[in-house]
C-alpha cells in the first residue's frame, strides 16, 4: 500500500465515505467492508482505499525532501526558520529570473491567494472571476465583504477571458481579476493571445491574480506559458501564485510562494508569511527544488497515469474535458451524488460536485498502479449499468 494512504485522517476518511463504514487500524486503511451487497465488487472488498479526490500527488514527497524534513524536526524545530526562509526566497528567485525581494511566501499558495485579497481588500476592490473555479479567491473575497462577480466558463468548460473582460469594462472602481490557469476544476488552459491583450490595456487599479498551481504539468502544452516572463518584464498588474502541493507531493507540508513586480509586491509583503513557516516545510521545498529527477518522475507517473484513465474513460464512451493537469474532469452516464456513493462504498474517494451540470465527475490522477485499479472499477461499474 502507498505510504501516502497510511496518513489519511479518520476524519477526511469518514467525511468523504458519508454513511460507508472503513477498516481503519494499524495505521492501514482498507476498502468498507459494510456496504451494501449489492453494491460492493469483490475484488474491492478488503482493498487500499483509493484517494482520488484532492489533487494530490499520490507519489508523495521525493525521497530527498522526505529526509530534509526529517532533519529540519530533529535540528530546527526548536529554532525560527529565518536561514531557511532566505534560502528557498533565493532559490526561487534565481530559478524565476527576479530579485528576492518580488518574491512572496506563504504556507500554500493559498496563504498568498490569501495576501493578494487582503491587499485588494485595503481599496475595496470588485472580484470576478470565471464559474467554476478555485474556491479561496471567493472565499477570502467574501469574508473581507468584497462584492464579488463570477462569469460562466465558455464552451469545453474554457474560461471565457471576452465575457471576463466585458465584465471588468462594465464595472467601476479598482478590480481583483483571478484566473487558474490552468483551471481548476476544468483543466483547461486559457486564451493566452485575449488575456495579454486584456492585460496590456487594463487601467490603473485593475490586479490579476493567476493562480498557476499546476503550472508544471502544462508547462509544455500548445498554447500555454507562465506569465512570470511578464513579471520579469516589469508589469505591476500580475501576481503569479505557485505551490509545492502537486508536482512537488507536498501538499501536506504547506509551502507555496508568489511572485509579483516590485511595488506590487511591496504592497501584498505585509499581509504574507514571514518568520511564521514551518522549517519542515521550508527544507522539504529546499530539497524538492534540487531533486530534478523526482521531479521528471512525478511528471512522467502522472503522464502514465492518465493515459490509462484517457484510454478507459474513451473505451467506455464516456466524454472528458482535455486536462493539463493533474486531474480530469469527466463524464460518469449518472447521477454524481449516487456515483460517488457507490465509489465510496467500494473505497474509491472520487471529487465533489464542480460544475452546474450534473453527471461530471473531477477525477484526480493517482499513481499508475491506481489509476489500473481505478480503470478496473470503472469497468466493474459499467458491467452493472452504474455508468
Amino acid at each position: 500500500m502507498e505510504a501516502g494512504l497510511q496518513t489519511l485522517s479518520r476524519r477526511r476518511l469518514l467525511g468523504s465515505l458519508a454513511a460507508s463504514a472503513a477498516i481503519i487500524g494499524s495505521g492501514a486503511i482498507a476498502a468498507p467492508a459494510l456496504a451494501r451487497d449489492d453494491h460492493l465488487l469483490p475484488f474491492r472488498k478488503g482493498a487500499s482505499i483509493l484517494p482520488l479526490n484532492f489533487n494530490e500527488n499520490s507519489l508523495g514527497m521525493s525521497p530527498a525532501a522526505k529526509d530534509a524534513a526529517a532533519f529540519a524536526v530533529k535540528n530546527k524545530g526548536n529554532r525560527y526558520a529565518d536561514a531557511s526562509i532566505a534560502d528557498l526566497r533565493n532559490m526561487l528567485a534565481t530559478s524565476n529570473g527576479v530579485p528576492t525581494d518580488q518574491i512572496l511566501l506563504g504556507n500554500g499558495s493559498t496563504d498568498v491567494i490569501k495576501a493578494v485579497v487582503a491587499t485588494a481588500a485595503q481599496v475595496k476592490a470588485t472580484v470576478i472571476e470565471p464559474d467554476p473555479t478555485f474556491g479561496d479567491v471567493r472565499r477570502y473575497a467574501r469574508s473581507y465583504g468584497l462584492q464579488l462577480v463570477q462569469v460562466p466558463v465558455g464552451a469545453g468548460f474554457v474560461t471565457d477571458i471576452a465575457a471576463l473582460r466585458a465584465r471588468a469594462e462594465a464595472t467601476n472602481g479598482p478590480l481583483l481579476i483571478n484566473i487558474c490557469n490552468p483551471n481548476n476544476p476544468t483543466g483547461t488552459i486559457v486564451d493566452q493571445a485575449a488575456l495579454m491583450d486584456w492585460i496590456n490595456a487594463a487601467p490603473d487599479g485593475h490586479l490579476f491574480l493567476i493562480d498557476e498551481a499546476y503550472f508544471d504539468y502544462a508547462k509544455n502544452s500548445v498554447g500555454y506559458s507562465s506569465l512570470i516572463g511578464e513579471i520579469r518584464r516589469g508589469r505591476e498588474n500580475i501576481v503569479v501564485a505557485r505551490t509545492f502541493s502537486k508536482v512537488y507531493g507536498m501538499a501536506g507540508m504547506r509551502v507555496g510562494f508568489g511572485v509579483a513586480a516590485p511595488e506590487t509586491a511591496k504592497r501584498i509583503r505585509p499581509f504574507a508569511a514571514n518568520y511564521n513557516m514551518s522549517a519542515t516545510g521550508l527544507a522539504a521545498a529546499i530539497a524538492s527544488l534540487k531533486d530534478e529527477a523526482f521531479y521528471a518522475k512525478s511528471l512522467a507517473s502522472n503522464q502514465t497515469a492518465k493515459n490509462i484513465l484517457l484510454e478507459t474513460l474513451a473505451d467506455l464512451g464516456l466524454a472528458h474535458i482535455p486536462a493539463h493537469t493533474n486531474f480530469v474532469l469527466h463524464r460518469i452516464g449518472s447521477d454524481l451524488d449516487i456515483y460517488k456513493k457507490r465509489m465510496a462504498e467500494n473505497g474509491v474517494l472520487v471529487g465533489r460536485r464542480m460544475t452546474a451540470e450534473d453527471g461530471w465527475n473531477r477525477l484526480s490522477i493517482g499513481t499508475p498502479s491506481e489509476m489500473q485499479e481505478f480503470a478496473r472499477t470503472l469497468r466493474a461499474f459499467r458491467d452493472k449499468g452504474w455508468v
